[in-house]
């Protein structure tokens, strides 16, 4: 690829193309308009056969299908209309990160009003367009009414200004900003795809339906139960001096996140008063369920020296018996086994599981001797070593991609 010589041409170029690039306003080079949304209250314009896209499903770069469908009488019935092929969709407001997002359209497909839907002319490559669109993102936000709800507007998008270059540079751009996609894409689905076997195997390991050996012919002695009182004691301590200790909240599948990062802010605000001090290597369980975790989930605390978290989570150390770094594993894989004896999933106080502090450490946990301990963890960690290798792929690759976007258009 050549480097920029003008103002009006990207800092890196495919060399076959010359001249300065163009700006027109997407009024001047699509159509803009939106969807609608059939009556909720009519059965017979739902479950149909015409996909309907939502802001929800915008996001990811391309479109093959719906979550909901609507009939042809919900489509007649309502200002949503049937969208062709490659029409780019736009998010005009929506929840968190959603509005600004872009998606293209892989299908015919009908849209809520929530959704701008950008049909370009035939000189244009919709691909293009796209990825300038995406690399737009934030710039795109910023235009957002003041309005409480700061949603984007039809009127708004149509007066935004696209650099335009020649048809076949355009495809050029399109097609090789494409290749890295699919690359994401590929080393997306093989992380997912390591993360149903870890949760296949940790099921079978946990459930003892597959079991390690001493040797190639000794197996490991049976597993014992326990109180998990008689193998931890509870951590009560708090804040006496005033230090700057990251305040962490305990998220479903992520584990220990800092609530400054999360939410812009500590939700606690000043008053730390009821907060309980953890150090690494302790554990906490959060006795909020979720869909992915409905008897609550318990996460290792190793990514800081020490932290705060809320007090109605309960805070353990392991005291012996069994080892931290299979624990961290085993618990959170045999928890939800065994707490679903313990709790209804709809015995709720207080947006909380409920289970009490005597019957939570009175639970009867089974584990293996520290030999088998190890083995296990040993062999699932091998496999988070692998998620971890495709993860960092995954982050450089779209670093590289995001580079790409800022060089490849004026």
């Amino acid at each position: 690829m050549s480097k920029r010589l003008s103002q009006n041409v990207p800092k890196l170029r495919f060399p076959e193309f010359k001249g300065d690039w163009e700006y027109f306003k997407i009024e001047d080079i699509a159509s803009v308009t939106s969807g609608g949304t059939p009556n909720r209250s009519e059965p017979s314009f739902w479950n149909g056969n015409i996909p309907w896209v939502t802001t929800s499903e915008i996001g990811q770069a391309e479109i093959h299908d719906s979550i909901e469908k609507i009939t042809e009488k919900g489509l007649q019935n309502s200002s949503a209309k049937i969208f062709k092929k490659d029409t780019i969709l736009l998010a005009m407001y929506g929840q968190g990160k959603t509005r600004g997002q872009v998606s293209i359209l892989k299908i015919e497909a009908a849209t809520n009003q929530a959704c701008a839907a950008i049909a370009l002319k035939s000189d244009f490559n919709s691909q293009f367009v796209y990825y300038f669109l995406f690399k737009e993102y934030e710039n795109l936000r910023v235009l957002a009414n003041d309005g409480s709800q700061k949603n984007l507007t039809a009127g708004l998008i149509k007066q935004y200004k696209v650099p335009v270059t020649h048809i076949n540079e355009q495809e050029k751009i399109a097609s090789f900003l494409g290749a890295v996609d699919r690359r994401l894409t590929q080393l997306r689905h093989k992380q997912e795809l390591l993360q149903i076997y870890k949760r296949g195997v940790m099921q079978k390991l946990f459930s003892q339906q597959i079991r390690f050996k001493q040797d190639y012919y000794t197996p490991f002695p049976d597993w014992k139960r326990k109180k998990l009182s008689d193998i931890s004691k509870p951590v009560k301590r708090s804040l006496e001096l005033e230090k700057n200790v990251p305040v962490m909240s305990i998220s479903a599948g992520f584990g220990f996140l800092n609530q400054k990062e999360r939410f812009s802010q500590v939700i606690a605000g000043s008053s730390l008063d009821k907060y309980t001090l953890i150090h690494k290597g302790e554990f906490s369980y959060n006795r909020g369920a979720s869909k992915a975790f409905p008897y609550g989930c318990i996460y290792l605390m190793k990514e800081h020296e020490e932290a705060l978290i809320p007090f109605v989570y309960r805070t353990f150390q392991l005291t012996h018996g069994i080892k931290s770094f299979f624990a961290q594993y085993f618990l959170t894989g045999i928890l939800d086994r065994e707490l679903r004896k313990l709790i209804s999933s709809s015995a709720r106080m207080d947006g909380l599981l409920n289970i009490g502090e005597k019957d939570f450490y009175t639970l009867s946990i089974p584990f293996p001797v520290e030999e088998e301990q190890e083995k296990i963890a040993n062999f699932i960690t091998a496999i988070d070593q692998k998620i971890e290798a495709i993860s960092r792929q995954i982050y450089h690759t779209e670093r590289f991609k995001k580079g790409l976007l800022q060089k490849m258009f004026v």
